[in-house]
């Protein structure tokens, strides 16, 4: 039995379409429209020879902003905000990862006439502020697997100069629609594949043993769960296929659907300032400690550990769930990737005192006060 809060909501306003071709839904959405569409360069043209996708170019007035980078920088979006300012657009269309879609979510909130005389900081430092925008609507099609961003009402923003993660979040951010289809993410390459299917997998676990889980997010987040450990190891084999790449795709959506209620916690938290100063990919950072976490949450055991067990692995036995966390971890290559990029222990641990994320560590399931023997046990791992 699970002993969570007797009452509790959950809210999610994103209309959604899933399976392979859903994407061709889309022109039934837009139809001689101004529309803004944001990707990187290769998604541009990744959008650009989809028979599915091409429509939309050649039945609306299209604007481009094609120079989406990885891990968007607070600068690099305020050059275009400015660029774009002043632009009306009926809709905007997000196509790619997840620094595309949080760049569309920046962006739509940012060009609201609401918005013009206030910089993004100030947005994201102010964001009560945006219960009164009526942004466009926006249109989200992930090609990974995934953020999850597509349903969430939060964008991740850089401040690469001051080394820090900053996130733009609240109802404007949603998106209207989104359109999962995992044909887009066929030919993803393996580094992208893992690395988003960790952020996927370690998603779904931090909405698990987080003080605002309910029913709802837990049935998500375990759903998504099952089909990441049978999938993600198949593909970064080369054994898996386009069913594998169902599976991803669908994990990635619920465990983005539970985040969306309860957010992440401890691990992402730690995960910003490796990502910040070791330029370690967002998946891999997160998923770097994601076994240590769990043995750490263990102790506030409420009945819902027993049932991932049961769910991941037969069996209620949660010594069982902990090695199914270090398997995965181990199959992947996860620490020795990691170590890659981090020169030492002592560098690693001398990031401490910023890995308590506000909004993130804080929704942990277990208190935690110390964050050395985490490290320290993540670090020792296979």
């Amino acid at each position: 039995m699970i002993f969570l809060h007797n009452r509790w909501n959950f809210y999610n306003p994103v209309s959604l379409y899933v399976g392979r071709g859903c994407r061709q839904e889309l022109t039934k959405h837009l139809h001689g429209q101004k529309i803004l569409i944001v990707a990187t360069k290769r998604g541009h043209k990744q959008f650009e020879e989809d028979e599915f996708l091409m429509p939309i170019v050649d039945n609306n007035f299209v604007t481009w902003m094609n120079s989406v980078q990885e891990n968007p920088d607070l600068d690099d979006l305020q050059y275009e905000i400015n660029r774009l300012s002043g632009l009306l657009f009926d809709a905007v269309l997000a196509f790619g990862g997840g620094s595309a879609l949080d760049t569309a979510k920046v962006i739509n909130v940012a060009l609201t006439s609401e918005c013009a005389n206030k910089s993004l900081r100030e947005l994201i430092q102010f964001s009560e502020f945006q219960k009164n925008l009526r942004p466009s609507p926006l249109y989200t099609i992930p090609t990974t697997s995934g953020t999850g961003s597509e349903v969430t009402p939060f964008a991740t923003v850089w401040d690469h100069k001051n080394k820090k993660k900053l996130s733009l979040a609240g109802p404007a951010v949603w998106a209207k629609v989104a359109f999962v289809d995992a044909a887009l993410t066929d030919s993803l390459p393996l580094g992208s594949t893992i690395s988003t299917g960790l952020d996927a997998i370690n998603q779904a676990a931090e909405s698990i043993w987080n003080n605002n889980a309910n029913g709802i997010t837990l049935g998500y987040a375990t759903r998504a769960l099952i089909l990441g450990f049978t999938a993600l190891p198949l593909l970064a084999s080369g054994q898996g296929g386009q069913r594998e790449r169902d599976q991803m795709a669908e994990a990635s959506l619920l465990a983005g659907l539970a985040i969306s209620h309860t957010r992440t916690a401890l691990c992402h938290s730690i995960s910003y300032p490796l990502t910040a100063h070791f330029a370690i990919p967002h998946g891999l950072a997160c998923a770097f400690t994601m076994p240590a976490v769990l043995r750490h949450n263990l102790q506030a055991e409420d009945g819902r550990f027993a049932e991932v067990a049961l769910a991941l692995t037969g069996s209620r036995d949660l010594d069982g769930l902990v090695e199914s966390f270090d398997r995965l971890n181990e199959s992947l290559q996860v620490v020795s990737r990691v170590k890659e990029k981090i020169p030492s222990l002592d560098a690693l641990l001398a990031l401490k005192a910023e890995m308590f994320t506000p909004g993130r560590a804080d929704n942990n399931l277990a208190l935690v006060e110390n964050l050395q023997d985490i490290l320290k046990s993540s670090w020792a791992a296979k």
